[in-house]
């Protein structure tokens, strides 16, 4: 057991230490693919192309998309050089979009410098001459001598087409420069050959001549055998037009023989028509008949051949549409069934998930009503406990005001039977002095009077009115206030007639309170009904009860 055990902790470690230099050294080996399809774009295309291809395929599904734009500028080349140029712009833009995304400002120049000849082909100098300029700026951006050098010689050649001389001249000459400082043959040769088709143009053949001459020098010191034909023709072609077809004459058959050698039937098919033309400016019409025949003949070789290339790129791009198509149908179909497992799955976990919150959320509101009915039971006992504190209260209240109003009314009662009793022992007092008065002598009648005007006095300024009205306001709350709302005006003696009548006691009680007779309290009365403005027959005893 322990033993298997290590073997398979020995295998995790060799998976996990092999797994990432194998996925390392993917991207390197399609690297060097495509590298070798782009060498043998210029001797075997259809074999590049499928090469291009396939690193294209196998670098789609593991989302290299450096490698993808790569591919796809290689394969667009290859399709502009068989004149499929819609299919080459759509690889470009493909590639185009990639380096965008990935910020590759070089990869991005040459695809711009690719659709700017794409342009040339299909649309206008115009257009092809601002996808050249976008490149050119952003070789400069990051000082790429050599791209910007090639650059500015695809910006003279398209002034060149747009029959701007002066600066197609202008940009050849800086691309010249360029590239004398960079030291790169090759490309000065390329250069050269474009400085002299301009002077060529311009019919400055001379200027024309020095030009082609030292592109083929330094094409043949690098041994460029395709750009040394093209050479090889544009002297032929100089000759020709300076009236010495003689000497154009044999360059143009240095440039036939060499393309017949090297299988180079495009240049082979060029070279034959500019000897038929030589001949032809000789007056040797039969040679140039000859030769033309042979053009025509080889032209329709050159036509067979092209036609079985693009056929066969053709193809290759339709099998390559339909695995594309099939590619993403299964993705599709994957991605639609990891969908629908995830799916599943979340909804598996949504179902758990919800039970779960359902489950606690039916625990957590049981816990809630059993505290809830808990605190209501508690606050119901408090509410009770209050209420019963409450009634005690209130019955304690009411017993206090209970026995206030029966002290009041005691103290109000005994206060007016003392006023009574008082009053009347007065009365008593006043009729023996009356009777005093009447048996005594002269000198005594003036006492007597003094005496009896002191207890008149004593009547009508009776210290202990303020006593009793006060405690009588304590029974019957606010009836001087509500009195005087009825009327203003009512003088004290009239007041304290009311507060008697509220008491409802009887007239002999309240005329000997008042110590007046009861003829008195009549015309009391009916002052107090006349300013309380009562109708005829409205009882005052009854109005003031109500007060």
């Amino acid at each position: 057991m322990i033993s298997l055990l290590r073997i398979v902790i020995s295998i995790f470690f060799l998976a996990v230490t092999f797994v990432p230099k194998t996925l390392a050294q993917i991207p390197r080996q399609l690297d060097q693919k495509l590298a070798a399809a782009q060498e043998l774009a210029k001797r075997n295309p259809e074999l590049a192309f499928l090469t291009a291809t396939e690193v294209y395929e196998q670098s789609l599904p593991q989302e290299l998309d450096s490698i993808t734009g790569k591919s796809q500028l290689v394969r667009g080349k290859i399709l502009f050089q068989f004149g499929l140029y819609q299919p080459a712009a759509e690889a470009f833009y493909e590639a185009e979009h990639l380096f965008e995304h990935l910020r590759r400002p070089y990869y991005l120049a040459q695809v711009n410098n690719a659709l700017g000849e794409v342009y040339y082909k299909i649309k206008t100098p115009e257009d092809a001459l601002s996808r050249h300029e976008k490149a050119l700026e952003l070789f400069k951006g990051i000082d790429h001598g050599e791209g910007e050098a090639e650059t500015k010689g695809f910006i003279g050649s398209m002034y060149e087409k747009m029959r701007n001389y002066p600066k197609a001249l202008a940009y050849q000459r800086e691309a010249l420069g360029l590239f004398e400082d960079l030291g790169l043959k090759g490309h000065l040769a390329f250069v050269r050959e474009n400085i002299g088709s301009i002077h060529e143009d311009l019919e400055q053949f001379d200027s024309a001549y020095v030009n082609f001459q030292k592109a083929y020098l330094l094409n043949s010191e690098v041994g460029d055998s395709l750009r040394l034909v093209g050479t090889l023709n544009n002297l032929g072609d100089v000759f020709r037009k300076t009236r010495e077809p003689e000497k154009g004459l044999d360059y143009s058959k240095k440039a036939a023989e060499m393309s017949a050698r090297l299988g180079f039937l495009d240049a082979q098919n060029s070279a034959i028509v500019d000897i038929s033309k030589a001949y032809a400016g000789m007056g040797d019409y039969s040679n140039a008949y000859r030769y033309l025949e042979q053009s025509r003949q080889l032209s329709e070789v050159v036509y067979s051949e092209e036609s079985a290339r693009q056929i066969a790129i053709q193809e290759a791009q339709n099998q390559l549409y339909t695995k594309n198509q099939q590619i993403s149908q299964l993705e599709q179909m994957r991605e639609f069934d990891t969908l629908v497992k995830w799916l599943l799955v979340f909804l598996v976990l949504l179902l758990c998930v919800l039970g779960w919150v359902i489950f606690n959320r039916q625990k957590l509101k049981i816990r809630s009503n059993k505290e809830l009915l808990q605190q209501q039971q508690e606050i119901l006992q408090v509410k009770e406990r209050l209420i019963a504190t409450e009634k005690e209260n209130r019955q304690l209240l009411e017993l206090k005001i209970k026995t206030e109003d029966r002290a009041h009314s005691k103290s109000l009662t005994a206060q007016t039977l003392h006023l009574i009793d008082k009053n009347q022992m007065l009365e008593g007092i006043q009729v023996k002095l009356k009777h005093i008065l009447e048996e005594n002598p002269k000198d005594q009648k003036k006492k007597i009077r003094n005496l009896i005007k002191e207890i008149d006095f004593n009547f009508s300024h009776d210290t202990d009115w303020d006593d009793f009205k006060n405690n009588f306001e304590k029974v019957h709350q606010d009836f001087f206030k509500n009195l005087q709302r009825q009327t203003a005006g009512l003088t004290p003696a009239e007041m304290k007639l009311a507060s008697l009548m509220r008491l409802n006691l009887s007239s002999k009680e309240i005329a000997s309170t008042l110590g007046i007779s009861l003829d008195s309290l009549r015309i009391a009365r009916y002052r107090l009904r006349k300013k309380l403005q009562l109708e005829k027959g409205e009882s005052l005893q009854q109005f003031i009860l109500c007060i």
